[in-house]
């Protein structure tokens, strides 16, 4: 009885020591996948050839688990790459940002439409701005904030728009940020071409009865030489001025839909540097022209183009003035978001502010004999053609049209 006993106390230890053995080797196990799985290790394999079932088992389930975190992890990584490509793909700014004002993520837009090469920290957008990185950080959830900032040569009006999410336990603020400059040019380009039209409108209707009575008047008064005469010639002859006046303020409202084509931007522009050259009151300037790469392709209405093209090129000799040494260049390019960009220099007076602000208002002219629609109409029809025209005066005067911006 007493051996028996003893054989039962070494089975149930014997059977213990196992049972622990195996316990410590799985908690070892265990401990290693979770520690591995935290450093984003997941090179390793536990063997699955051992002779003890259980083990075997347990080994392959152990491994099972580590391809099933492995693939959510690649999964992970992968969508982060998806959006992290999508977002820098699109114009729109973003810059999300911490309750203490660090950014942990943005994108090349944001960084154009600030100014700035890098944005690691919302403080640094006081360079930009004074007072900007304050704002932010005190701002909510739904705040809205439209911004001007002059960056570098060029003038940005922005639109900032505050959300906010809670990420790992922290505050994130996001930033959106849409450049409206455009956005604004457009209603105000809408907003003077309902205008036109109803004064030309109005106008029109009240002039041309005036000039057609005044005409048959005319013809029942035998004395050419009398006052009458006189009077209804004067008459008539304002009236057919007005009407004159007046049409040409309707090409503002009335620009043909363009008819898009695909054509090679070295002819037109060498087409209208040469036309322009031509004119012998413009032999002491010297113009000078590039296309890069020479072969470059625009898909646009070529006549309305060249338009535009030839209406800032007779600007810009204007601005130079008759008889004077100067220059005028065509830039025509590709910038950073391929699209193409023609700019027009000019070595002549810069503008003043005052008058850069309005350069672009329909009626608006410095000129004693302008009508002050030949920058209105260039810019609608660059509009028209889903572009841009802007004016740059730093270092030079230069009339920027940009497509696809």
């Amino acid at each position: 009885m007493i051996v028996i006993t003893i054989i039962i106390v070494i089975s149930w230890a014997a059977t213990t020591w196992l049972l622990i053995r195996r316990n410590r080797r799985n908690t070892g196990r265990l401990k290693f996948l979770s520690e591995a799985v935290a450093g984003g290790d997941f090179s390793f394999t536990f063997p699955e050839d051992d002779k003890r079932r259980t083990d075997q088992v347990t080994a392959e389930s152990l491994n099972r688990i580590r391809d099933m975190l492995a693939r959510a992890r690649q999964e992970t990584i992968d969508k982060e790459r998806y959006y992290a490509q999508i977002l820098e793909n699109v114009r729109t700014g973003i810059v999300a940002y911490d309750e203490q004002g660090f950014v942990t993520q943005t994108n090349s837009a944001a960084a154009t439409l600030f100014g700035l090469p890098v944005l690691t920290h919302i403080r640094q957008l006081d360079r930009v701005s004074n007072g900007l990185a304050d704002l932010l950080l005190a701002a909510a959830a739904g705040d809205t904030r439209t911004l001007t900032l002059h960056n570098g040569d060029s003038t940005h009006q922005l639109s900032i728009q505050v959300s906010q999410s809670r990420i790992r336990d922290r505050n994130i603020r996001i930033l959106v940020v849409n450049d409206i400059h455009n956005e604004l040019d457009n209603k105000e380009i809408d907003s003077w071409i309902s205008l036109t039209r109803v004064l030309t409108h109005e106008i029109m209707n009240s002039v041309s009865p005036i000039t057609s009575l005044s005409e048959s008047l005319r013809t029942l008064v035998p004395d050419t030489s009398s006052e009458l005469y006189k009077g209804l010639d004067v008459i008539h002859s304002t009236g057919r001025g007005i009407e004159g006046f007046v049409e040409s303020y309707r090409q503002f409202t009335h620009i043909p839909t363009p008819a898009p084509t695909l054509f090679y931007v070295r002819g037109m522009v060498e087409r209208a540097v040469q036309l322009v050259h031509g004119v012998p009151e413009h032999t002491c300037i010297d113009f000078r022209w590039s296309v890069e790469p020479e072969d470059m392709l625009l898909h646009a209405d070529e006549n309305l183009v060249g338009r535009v093209l030839n209406n800032l090129l007779k600007n810009a000799v204007e601005a130079i003035g008759e008889g004077d040494n100067g220059w005028v260049e065509v830039r025509a390019f590709l910038n950073e978001r391929e699209d193409v960009v023609i700019e027009v220099s000019n070595s002549g007076d810069p503008i003043p502010p005052e008058v850069e602000e309005r350069i672009f208002i329909p009626f608006f002219t410095t000129k004693t004999d302008g009508s002050g629609i030949g920058l209105s109409i260039s810019r609608q029809i660059m509009r028209l053609s889903g572009g841009t025209l802007t004016l740059r005066t730093i270092p030079n005067t230069t009339f920027v049209m940009t497509f696809g911006g």
